[in-house]
């Protein structure tokens, strides 16, 4: 066995020694803190600018291409025309001209064109707002 005395003198030897210098320092550890911090900050904005990139090029490769609006077509004209009323069999009734109003044009439909570039455009009636009746209508109060 190792005899107590041999121990003792062993251990005032080493305590006698002085301590080898630190490897690391605080000064180490706070620069060495700061340039991780530095790094990963620079990672963190270079990774989300290629991000931002990244959802812009998929979104003007998904969404369709914008296409110039068409140019808008006037609709059918709103004037009012007169038709002449038939002739009554009875002189007792007087004869005056009979207006129709045209629908507005959200409930007409729409017009056709079927005429060719430089030929005068063609008029089209409205079934709905033409009148067939023989007998001439009186003009009422409302």
């Amino acid at each position: 066995m190792v005899r107590e005395d041999d121990l003792r003198a062993t251990f005032s030897a080493l305590h006698a020694e002085e301590a080898p210098p630190r490897a690391v320092t605080a000064a180490d550890l706070i620069q060495r803190g700061r340039a991780v911090r530095t790094r990963r900050r620079t990672i963190a904005v270079a990774g989300t600018g290629l991000a931002t990139v990244g959802v812009v090029a998929v979104a003007l490769a998904v969404l369709p291409a914008a296409k110039p609006p068409e140019p808008l077509v006037p609709g059918p004209s709103t004037t009012t025309t007169t038709t002449p009323a038939p002739q009554p069999s009875s002189p007792a009734l007087p004869t005056t001209p009979q207006t129709t109003t045209p629908l507005p044009s959200s409930v007409q439909p729409p017009a056709r064109s079927t005429t060719s570039p430089g030929s005068p455009p063609e008029t089209s009636v409205n079934p709905i707002s033409t009148t067939t009746d023989t007998e001439p209508v009186l003009p009422t109060s409302r």
